[in-house]
């Protein structure tokens, strides 16, 4: 049903096609700020409808929170309500749809998750089984410590009979993503800028001519913020809360002992092709935090606070892995999470104008290529969405 329903969003789309696009009179210079999953998603999308698009940042592609994320790609029971979660199922079929045009490490293996905790598992279940009042959903089984076992023999599951299983889950190398995103926007004629910083739009005749930036001057017709925790104060307008630090830690590479997402006691984890553990704190921050981390650092302030996260984190997964008393830790890096005030993707024009776009979401590495395709047929062709309709920024 999914594949389905992805293929006639596809079939839709190509109603316009990108040949045609490109002689078109809405030809447009565009920069999108911001070269995380969600600004390179765009931009590719873009370059490949003929569109003159520059990708800018203010470090390197993928610096910020992609680059730093626990990149699992999913259409799970948080994603409420059904518009969110259907934009969620397409996004993992729109994964498939990309291997058409660029290559990036992957598995997709599914994840596993459960509590410990009664209360908390109980909840974990109930939020599941809602899924199955969706007209759609991402498949799910629930099955025994046994059968979990047999996919995953280096996970003691505690004789728990109740995992949730989530067939079509997925995880992704952000950074090798982004990259090879970059490369395929360029050889479409694309262009990038590096350690170029956003100031503002420039107006001539009341048209937006231009923006100015820490390298100069760019010609555009049309901005797209894809800024993440930035988001607020690059477009004036507050529609995300407070950030939040996500800790995630990265092994040098290891044995094979891992085959699916693990979502287990006080961890999540999962194995990359290249034996690489990426492991990520389910823990809130705690208050200190807010002092220790002032101005949302990608590094802890010393490495004495680094190694105590880091030890937090091992114990919590060598509690109930077996076989990883010998990883040696890579490194360990703090992602800012953008949060929109009511948790939903913003996605649209600001304030009915047709020059400036945001797109912002939490779940940037799940939804990123679904938005990137939508997005760029929404500039190129004028048209609106109703994919998109419960996620505009106007809501705010």
């Amino acid at each position: 049903m999914l594949r389905r329903d992805f293929l006639k969003l596809l079939s839709t789309i190509a109603l316009y096609s990108p040949l045609a696009s490109a002689n078109k009179k809405n030809l447009k210079k565009i920069t999108v700020v911001g070269a995380g999953i969600v600004g390179t998603c765009i931009a590719h999308e873009l370059s490949r409808l003929g569109q003159n698009v520059t990708i800018i940042d203010k470090s390197l592609p993928g610096s910020g929170t992609s680059g730093k994320s626990f990149n699992w790609v999913n259409a799970t029971y948080p994603k409420r309500p059904y518009s969110y979660n259907y934009l969620s199922q397409l996004g993992i079929a729109a994964f498939d749809d990309l291997y058409r045009y660029i290559d990036f490490p992957s598995k997709w293996n599914g994840s596993l998750e459960w509590f410990v905790e009664p209360n908390k598992h109980k909840k974990l279940l109930n939020n599941v089984n809602k899924l199955s009042n969706y007209p759609t959903y991402s498949k799910y089984k629930i099955i025994d410590s046994l059968k979990a076992s047999s996919y995953e023999p280096n996970i003691n599951f505690n004789n728990n009979n109740n995992i949730v299983y989530s067939v079509e889950d997925g995880a992704i190398d952000a950074l090798k993503t982004i990259e090879n995103l970059v490369a395929r926007t360029i050889f479409n004629g694309g262009k990038i800028r590096n350690n170029c910083i956003y100031k503002n739009s420039i107006y001539r005749n009341g048209k937006l001519s231009s923006i100015s930036t820490s390298l100069g001057e760019i010609e555009t017709d049309l901005i797209i913020f894809a800024t993440g925790i930035n988001t607020n104060l690059l477009i004036n307008k507050k529609v995300l809360k407070e950030p939040t630090p996500g800790i995630i830690i990265k092994t040098k590479p290891y044995m094979n002992v891992i085959n699916k997402i693990i979502v287990g006691p006080g961890i999540h984890i999962h194995q990359q092709n290249d034996g690489r553990l990426v492991i990520g704190e389910q823990d809130g921050a705690p208050e200190n935090h807010k002092i220790r981390l002032e101005g949302y650092p990608s590094k802890f302030p010393s490495s004495i606070i680094a190694k105590q996260h880091i030890n937090k984190i091992l114990y919590k997964a060598k509690s109930f892995i077996k076989n990883i008393d010998d990883v040696e830790v890579e490194s360990v890096e703090i992602g800012w999470r953008p949060l929109p005030l009511d948790g939903l993707p913003i996605v649209g024009f600001i304030d009915s104008k047709k020059d400036t776009y945001v797109a912002s979401m939490h779940s940037g590495i799940s939804l990123g290529p679904i938005v990137g395709k939508i997005v760029a047929h929404e500039i190129t062709e004028n048209i609106y969405n109703n994919l998109l309709k419960e996620f505009r920024p106007s809501r705010f």
